[in-house]
C-alpha cells in the first residue's frame, strides 16, 4: 500500500497555500503595462516574474465545458496518438498499476486538465480557455489569471515538442510548467490571505479529484502541489540560485529522475529484445522514475520507493499481441545490482492468481537489470525468457 508520507503530503499540498512558495517579486521599475490604478497588469506582473516578454497579445476565450473538454482530448490524441491511452491503459494494468483495468487513462488525463480548474492552456490554439462565467475582477480568478498567463509566456517562449516526447519527458516538462504556475498562483493567495482563509470550492473539488484518481494519475496530480517534486524541484534551485526561471524554461528537465534530484546524465539507454515476426507490436514506452516510485510506494513503502527510483537508470517496456492475446515485457536497468534484486522481490508480488483469465508472469535478474514478463501464455513467455545476449548495451 502507499506510505503513510505520501498520503500526509497530498492532504497537506490540498490545503497549504505556502510553504516553500520563492520570493517571485517582480520588478515595478520594468512594468512596461498597468492598470488605471498603477497596479501591474496581469501581463506585465508575470513578465517581471519569468523574466521574459510575449511575443504576441495573450488571447483569452471564454468557452463552455464541453468545449474545453474537445479541445483537451484533441490535445492528448496529438501527444499520445489515436489509440495511444487505450494502449498505455492496458500497459499500465499488466505492469500492475491494476486499477486502469476498469479505468480509463484518457478520462483521467482529461479529468485533471478540466476538473477543479478555472482556465486550462491551449498549446495548438496558442490561447487560454477560461470557464465561460470567468471573472478575473473577483480575487479567486485574478489570481489563477496570473498563474495561466505564465503557462501562456513559457509556451510563446518555449514551445512543448508535441506528440515527440516520451511519457517520462513530457510529465517532466509538463509538471516544470504546472509548478512555475502553483507557485506564482500560491504567493499571491498568500498576499491575499484574507480572501482565502478557507479553502474554496475549487480546492476542495481538485482535492476530490486527486483522492479518486487511479495511482499513476494521482502521482502526476500531485508533482505540482506545494509538497509536490515538482515544485520542490523549481523553488530549491530558484532559492539556491542554481538555475534561472529563463534557463529552467528554455531548458527544462528531460526526466522525471532530475524532478526527484537525480542525474539525468545517469541514465542509459535500455532496448528491448527483437519481436518475433507472428506478434504484432502495439507500443514501446518507458515508464520514467517518477513512476517506478509510484508502482514501487503503492506495493511495498513510501522510504522504499523514493529510494529505489533515485537508484532506476532507464526502462523500456513493450506491450504486444499475437492470436493468444496481449503481452508485455519491461526491462528495468537500476544503479546496483542490490536495488535489481530488491526491485525483484517487490514486483514478484505481481505474481499471483487473482488474474482472470489466466496470466503467465515472470520476475527474472541479471546483474543490475531486472526484466518482467506478464503474457498471455507460456509459450510467449518462455520466448521472452530465452537467453537473448545483452540486450541492454551495458
Amino acid at each position: 500500500m502507499r506510505g503513510a508520507g505520501s498520503l500526509l503530503a497530498l492532504l497537506i499540498a490540498a490545503i497549504a497555500a505556502g510553504g516553500l512558495i520563492v520570493s517571485f517579486k517582480p520588478d515595478q521599475s520594468q512594468t512596461t503595462t498597468e492598470k488605471n490604478d498603477g497596479v501591474p497588469s496581469a501581463e506585465a506582473y508575470v513578465e517581471d516574474i519569468l523574466g521574459l516578454r510575449f511575443k504576441t497579445a495573450p488571447v483569452l476565450v471564454p468557452v463552455s465545458k464541453e468545449t474545453w473538454r474537445a479541445r483537451v482530448d484533441a490535445n492528448l490524441s496529438a501527444q499520445f496518438g489515436p489509440g495511444g491511452l487505450a494502449r498505455r491503459s492496458r500497459a499500465l494494468d499488466l505492469l500492475g498499476f491494476r486499477e486502469f483495468s476498469g479505468q480509463s487513462l484518457s478520462q483521467g488525463l482529461s479529468a485533471l486538465h478540466s476538473i477543479g480548474l478555472r482556465g486550462w492552456l491551449d498549446p495548438a490554439e496558442g490561447a487560454l480557455l477560461l470557464t465561460d462565467d470567468f471573472d478575473e475582477t473577483q480575487p479567486e480568478d485574478e489570481v489563477l489569471l496570473h498563474g495561466l498567463l505564465s503557462q501562456l509566456l513559457i509556451e510563446q517562449i518555449s514551445p512543448m515538442a508535441v506528440g515527440q516526447l516520451s511519457d517520462d519527458e513530457w510529465i517532466a516538462e509538463s509538471a516544470l510548467r504546472s509548478a512555475i504556475s502553483e507557485s506564482i498562483t500560491a504567493k499571491l493567495r498568500d498576499e491575499k490571505r484574507e480572501a482565502f482563509l478557507l479553502p474554496t470550492s475549487l480546492v476542495t473539488e481538485r482535492e476530490s479529484l486527486l483522492a479518486g484518481l487511479p495511482i499513476y494519475l494521482a502521482a502526476l496530480g500531485e508533482l505540482p502541489q506545494e509538497r509536490g517534486a515538482a515544485r520542490i524541484f523549481v523553488e530549491t534551485r530558484l532559492r539556491t540560485r542554481t538555475r534561472s526561471l529563463p534557463d529552467l524554461i528554455e531548458n527544462p528537465p528531460r526526466s522525471t529522475l532530475e524532478l526527484l534530484g537525480g542525474d539525468h546524465s545517469s541514465i542509459a539507454p535500455v532496448t528491448l529484445p527483437a519481436l518475433p515476426s507472428n506478434h504484432v507490436n502495439q507500443l514501446e514506452e518507458s515508464l520514467g522514475a517518477l513512476q517506478v516510485q509510484t508502482l514501487i510506494e503503492w506495493m511495498e513503502s513510501y522510504e522504499q520507493a523514493q529510494a529505489l527510483a533515485l537508484l532506476w537508470r532507464g526502462d523500456r517496456y513493450r506491450l504486444f499481441a499475437n492470436s493468444s492475446g496481449d503481452h508485455l515485457i519491461w526491462i528495468c536497468r537500476w544503479e546496483t545490482e542490490t536495488a535489481a534484486d530488491r526491485a525483484s522481490e517487490i514486483l514478484t508480488r505481481l505474481n499471483d492468481d487473482s488474474h482472470t483469465p489466466k496470466r503467465f508472469i515472470s520476475i527474472s535478474v541479471d546483474g543490475n537489470i531486472t526484466t518482467f514478463t506478464n503474457c498471455a501464455d507460456s509459450e510467449t513467455r518462455d520466448l521472452l525468457l530465452q537467453p537473448q545476449g545483452d540486450p541492454t548495451l551495458r
